[in-house]
């Protein structure tokens, strides 16, 4: 029983620890939000409609970017919204071909119930997008210093 006791314990503080990094860290997902939303990849992953997903590649060049740096840096933007569900993410095989030129794996992203909430609606154009930008926006952000000072 005691070792059920310590065991519930360890749980209980692994728990809180998760929770407090997750607090500590809230300001990056809501700037990976901000930045997918300005993106439009929302929409773009909604676009593609129902099937194994977009992956960071395909989203990038939807994206229409110079930057041949985009597709990597998207993807780490995208693996974080996947790790709080708010995209979901597959690994698929990258090689169809015996060559093995490129990575063995793919990851690729479809949207995930919430994220449907930052698609832009066909009759109106309207989602949380809209207040996502607002509550990011720096004369917005910088409104709370005020309390502080």
């Amino acid at each position: 029983m005691a070792s059920t006791k310590e065991e519930e314990e360890e749980e209980e503080e692994e728990e809180s620890f998760c929770y407090a990094m997750q607090l500590v860290t809230s300001t990056v997902q809501s700037t990976s939000m901000q930045s997918a939303v300005e993106l439009g990849v929302f929409d773009i992953i909604a676009k593609a409609g129902v099937g194994p997903g977009l992956s960071s590649p395909e989203i990038a060049a939807q994206i229409g970017t110079k930057n041949p740096d985009a597709p990597v840096m998207l993807d780490r933007i995208l693996r974080l919204l996947a790790s709080h569900s708010v995209l979901n993410c597959t690994v698929v095989n990258a090689n169809d071909d015996d060559h093995g030129d490129g990575p063995n794996f793919l990851r690729v992203y479809s949207l995930a119930p919430v994220s449907r909430y930052f698609v832009k609606s066909d009759e109106d154009g309207v989602s949380l997008g809209a207040l996502m930008a607002l509550t990011q926006d720096k004369v917005f952000l910088d409104s709370w210093f005020v309390f502080f000072c």
